[in-house]
């Protein structure tokens, strides 16, 4: 009998920490997409001032033999660019709006990673907002996004 009882207490134990798992799973998931969107965010911002131009901004828009392929963009107006990345935080290529809102079907794409440059309502200030999207295989409607937003100094003309 105590063994029946052992057994049953020992189903029952089992049974609530299988229920765990998929809770685990998931947050691991969602902690792992965080992970890689902060750190694409983080080096686009950080890549922004690096223009050598007067008035101009830089973002890396793909590689090309590992090297990356920087597009110079101006800082003067409204900008969004566009970009796919793969799954090792590395810029694949530059997306059209329409490509950007489409479901991507290349394999090599990940993330879809849009750069939003406004001016800020303080003289000098750029307001620079990244919007990582994932899984690019999706519609735009059905990603899941986070969004990073940084003031950033306007570079000199």
């Amino acid at each position: 009998m105590e063994i029946l009882i052992a057994l049953g207490l020992f189903a029952v134990v089992v049974s609530a920490l299988l229920t765990l798992f998929p809770i685990a799973l998931r947050t691991e998931k969602s902690s792992g997409e965080e992970t890689i969107a902060t750190l694409i965010a983080s080096g686009m911002m950080e890549s922004l001032p690096s223009g050598e131009g007067l008035g101009t901004l830089n973002v890396v828009t793909g590689m090309s033999n590992d090297i990356p392929v920087w597009e110079v963009i101006p800082s003067t107006g409204a900008t969004n660019i566009s970009v796919a990345y793969n799954a090792s935080c590395e810029p694949v290529r530059r997306l059209t709006a329409k490509e950007a809102e489409a479901s991507l079907t290349d394999p090599t794409t990940a993330l879809v990673v849009t750069l939003s440059i406004t001016k800020a309502s303080v003289p000098g200030l750029l307001t620079a907002e990244v919007a990582v999207a994932s899984p690019s295989s999706a519609p735009a409607a059905n990603r899941s996004i986070q969004k990073f937003t940084r003031l950033i100094q306007s570079p000199s003309r």
